[in-house]
């Protein structure tokens, strides 16, 4: 027989008691039965609604959780904690700008309370916000100068914003966080950027030793061990972590991709026959297989993966099929296939992509109308002096000073820095950011007009937002590969080195637009081929493949960043 339910206490406080103390003995089902009882009998009560959301929180129910602490809120405006749970909790759920803004209006009543000025830090800097999140972890460092949460945030804000005393905060946090791996692993990055290289990889060392399935740790002992010359093995301790008691799919998978990020594809297509071996059923291990696959040249056996595969009908499958067709010639049945991935996916940036390339070589009229309109290929001239372009180039310098070629990139023989330009602190990059969105206006106005079906018309009168910033430097042979930026809306060029040789004959450095990367969509060629010039901005849609010609002598110098809109 069912347990009698438990008397309902006589009041909210002994309601959240009791509930609790039914929960921390693993009687969940009975916790929740109690708190619903408590709601309805108590529904003016803030800080029991509080309680519950808590409850649901740790239980991983998060729709819930929001709701109870927003219903909180809204029965207590200025209940901070509620606040800061709502806030924690909006953070899981990868919402941080909304976070953000359901904070700031509490500032009076969380002045004196540390969870919410770093909750609030927290939530700036995971929404871009670098300026205002570094302005409330110093309110936060004030009230709480010693605590270990606060030094973890502070490190990983001081991180992000490429402070100069990014390392001593990241080994003060890790005083107060002992064995902390997240902190561990910053601290790995911010000794490498610092240039201090073997002890960066001794801390990944001990991270992949003792949490050997923890992907983005295995990730980036590969990206640190190729930056230190280790190339011909520098993915070798993926095969320890296959091998660990526990290893799922996903390691196998973080091989093939740390593996395809150096162009190593053939190797990649024979990482994921073995994990297909060990997971026979894992059919996202089957479809990195035949992406994999095609990417090594062996489009026919790449087909047959799909082939095997009919039931699956969702947009990364008809995407794959898509791009699969276009190296086996089939341009129709390329569209087909990509026409399902938008249907489904509207924005897909690597779907448009695509489905362009089908479009001409069927000479279909859809790749004018998608990229061949007038205005949305511009090279602008920023609005910045001549000494405020010195000082940014000086800077970019320094920064290219410890980066490294990076792995799963476009840049082939150079640098790009490490992390999100304009999230640091300099005056010089704030100074570019207003000198780029100026640009970015300017390409906004001269853009035909708004059009529903269109992937970067139907967003051109919305919010738009920079996501993403780095800085490249090719030098030798450098260039970038075809490639596209699936995150964006548009993607971007500012040069501030060129090399003497831009005017040669074979025209080095340029930047072509819509040429496919090689085997992908044979007899097509760029549609756009732009002149490098310092002071210039390059803006086009993320839709079109973009690379580089390579250059043979000199330095070439970029910073790029991608477009989202705000709906």
């Amino acid at each position: 027989m069912a347990a009698e339910p438990m008397n309902l206490p006589a009041s909210a406080q002994g309601v959240a008691q009791a509930a609790s103390q039914l929960a921390a003995a693993g009687r969940d089902g009975e916790a929740d039965a109690l708190y619903a009882r408590g709601l309805a009998a108590f529904p003016d009560d803030p800080r029991l609604a509080n309680s519950a959301g808590n409850f649901h929180f740790r239980a991983g129910r998060l729709d819930r959780a929001l709701a109870l602490f927003e219903r909180a809120l809204a029965l207590a405006p200025d209940l901070v904690e509620a606040a800061v749970n709502a806030a924690i909790t909006l953070g899981r759920m990868e919402q941080p700008a909304r976070a953000a803004a359901l904070l700031a209006p509490l500032e009076r009543a969380g002045a004196g309370n540390a969870g919410y000025w770093r909750i609030r830090a927290d939530s700036e800097r995971q929404a871009g916000r670098h300026a205002a999140a570094s302005a409330s972890m110093a309110r936060a460092v004030a009230l709480d100068p010693e605590g270990p949460q606060t030094a973890r945030s502070r490190a990983r804000l001081a991180l992000e914003r490429g402070a100069p005393d990014a390392v001593p905060l990241i080994e003060a946090a890790l005083m107060r966080n002992r064995g902390d791996p997240h902190l561990l692993f910053d601290y790995a990055q911010a000794l490498a950027v610092a240039g201090r290289m073997g002890e960066a990889l001794e801390c990944t060392t001990t991270l992949v030793t003792h949490l050997p399935g923890w992907t983005e740790a295995l990730k980036l002992h590969a990206e640190l061990r190729w930056a230190a010359g280790e190339r011909g093995d520098f993915a070798a301790h993926f095969k320890q972590a296959v091998a660990a008691p526990g290893a799922g799919p996903a390691v196998w998978r973080a091989w093939s991709e740390t593996l395809d990020g150096v162009d190593r594809h053939a190797d990649s297509a024979a990482i994921l026959s073995r994990a297909r071996a060990a997971f026979p059923a894992d059919t996202g291990l089957a479809l990195a297989h035949a992406v994999a696959l095609g990417e090594a040249g062996e489009a026919e056996a790449a087909q047959a993966v799909l082939d095997d595969h009919p039931g699956e009908t969702g947009p990364d499958w008809a995407i794959a099929r898509g791009r699969n067709r276009l190296r086996l010639g089939d341009a129709a049945g390329a569209a087909g296939a990509l026409e399902q991935a938008l249907a489904a996916r509207p924005d897909d940036v690597a779907a448009w992509a695509l489905i362009d390339c089908a479009w001409r070589l069927s000479g279909d009229a859809r790749h004018a109308w998608l990229h061949g309109q007038p205005g949305l290929v511009r090279q602008l001239a920023l609005p910045l002096s001549a000494a405020e372009r010195a000082e940014i180039t000086a800077l970019l310098t320094r920064l290219h000073a410890h980066s490294a070629m990076p792995i799963g990139q476009s840049v082939k023989q150079g640098s790009q820095t490490k992390g999100a330009l304009f999230a640091r602190a300099e005056p010089e990059l704030a100074r570019l950011e207003t000198a780029l969105r100026a640009a970015m206006e300017e390409y906004r106005s001269g853009l035909p007009p708004a059009d529903p079906a269109h992937p970067l018309l139907r967003r051109r009168d919305d919010p738009w937002a920079i996501v993403g910033s780095w800085s490249i430097r090719l030098e030798g042979q450098g260039h970038h590969a075809a490639h596209i930026h699936p995150r964006g809306l548009l993607s971007s060029a500012s040069y501030w080195l060129v090399p003497e040789e831009v005017d040669g004959p074979c025209q080095p450095g340029w930047l072509e637009l819509g040429n496919p990367p090689p085997g992908l969509a044979e007899g097509l060629g760029s549609l756009h081929a732009v002149r490098p010039e310092a002071g210039t901005l390059v803006l086009f849609p993320s839709t079109l493949f973009h690379g580089t010609r390579p250059i043979t002598e000199g330095t070439r110098m970029t910073v790029a960043f991608d477009v989202t809109a705000r709906v």
